[in-house]
């Protein structure tokens, strides 16, 4: 029997009442809720054109259009016994589609008002998060063209400020709720464009599929990530914004300035949601990256992070002030600052609490991270 996998839900309302899915050589498939039968949820399922199912999600093309007008005339019914990550079986029927009786009406659009925008587009036709980064570096005045080091650093960093913000916006969140979200890849992002036209351009779209309701995990990043980038117009108010985002996050974006500035560069994104009215736009203009990095460069600690460690002490080497401890959510290994506490008297084996800041540092330019703990107090666990 022929079965097809849930793979997004275009529509939700009490439920899953329109969705996309594949067969197992990858056909398009478009599935509508009809009325129940023996209490159990049934879906009419037909085959149907990617291309056709694009214009559907652009909202120019409506539903039953997109069911009738097909090259078959096979169709089907389904009845999930489990949940849509389940393989879903598919019943053939035998009389011609328009004659079923539980067709959508005419003009149910997946969304009430036509994109305006490229990248909203974009979004609607992924049926995902789309984000749109684009800078103009000098060599990008001889034609469409970017080092190619110059574009890898700036994607790593770019990654790297999404990750962190991610991450930023998750310890906002009480534990159950962030436990429910917590992935640790929904801060990924993957070029789905890798030279648009215009200045130079890449387009990405989050790597992770959205949720039922089409929401993209990642948007709680970009929130963040606007956040800083609201008022680059204003560099003290940025400088208390990049204040209150402390940490990681804070020494990311910084870390994407310096990195704008090396290249002689400005730097402008705009991102969007399927279900967005209009996408979000925020830029930087290259005269404006170097005041803001001298301001920011001024911060002591900016990009660093309180970190308690509990766990038992396996390493305490006094002279070279490195050390390591054993915690339940696996080895940690850091140093000593100089007038820092001392590691004199601790005892190997024995139980501490490590109170600590972790200062991430910029490889070479490459955009990656190296992370090194330091020791500020410690008491026994």
């Amino acid at each position: 029997m022929k079965t097809i996998r849930h793979t997004a839900t275009l529509y939700y309302y009490d439920g899953p009442q329109v969705f996309e899915a594949r067969d197992a050589i990858g056909g398009h498939y478009i599935a509508v809720m009809v009325d129940p039968e023996d209490g159990r949820d049934r879906y009419l399922v037909a085959g149907v054109e990617p291309e056709r199912l694009r214009q559907f999600r652009l909202a120019t093309l409506d539903l039953r259009d997109l069911l009738l007008a097909r090259p078959e005339d096979a169709w089907y019914l389904a009845a999930p016994s489990g949940g849509l990550g389940d393989p879903l079986p598919l019943v053939p029927q035998a009389s011609p589609l328009a004659d079923f009786d539980a067709l959508p009406e005419p003009g149910f659009l997946l969304h009430d008002q036509p994109a305006t925008a490229e990248i909203l587009s974009e979004a609607r036709a992924r049926h995902n998060l789309v984000l749109d980064i684009a800078v103009e570096p000098p060599e990008a005045a001889r034609g469409h063209r970017i080092h190619a080091g110059t574009l890898a650093g700036l994607l790593t960093h770019v990654q790297t400020m999404v990750k962190h913000a991610y991450r930023a916006a998750l310890r906002e969140l009480a534990p159950a709720s962030r436990r429910n979200v917590e992935q640790t890849d929904a801060h990924l992002l993957d070029v789905v464009v890798a030279a648009a036209p215009g200045s130079f351009r890449v387009v990405l779209e989050a790597s992770r599929v959205p949720d039922l309701f089409g929401q993209s995990e990642l948007s709680r990043a970009m929130d963040r990530v606007d956040r800083l980038f609201a008022a680059v117009a204003d560099p003290h108010q940025t400088l208390e914004t990049v204040k209150a985002h402390r940490g990681h996050l804070a020494g990311a974006y910084l870390r994407l300035l310096q990195f704008l500035v090396q290249n002689r560069t400005g730097f402008r994104y705009s991102w969007a949601e399927p279900e967005f009215s209009e996408p979000r736009a925020h830029a930087v203009a290259e005269a404006q990256v170097g005041p803001l990095v001298d301001l920011l460069s001024g911060v002591s600690n900016l990009g660093s992070e309180a970190v308690v460690l509990v766990g038992v002490l396996r390493k305490a080497d006094v002279d070279s002030g490195s050390w390591r401890v054993a915690t339940e959510e696996g080895d940690f290994s850091g140093r000593t600052l100089e007038g820092g506490p001392s590691l004199a008297g601790l005892k190997l084996e024995s139980n501490y609490r490590f109170s600590c800041l972790e200062e991430i540092e910029e490889t070479q330019g490459s955009g990656r991270e190296q992370r090194t703990l330091y020791l500020m107090e410690h008491e026994p666990a």
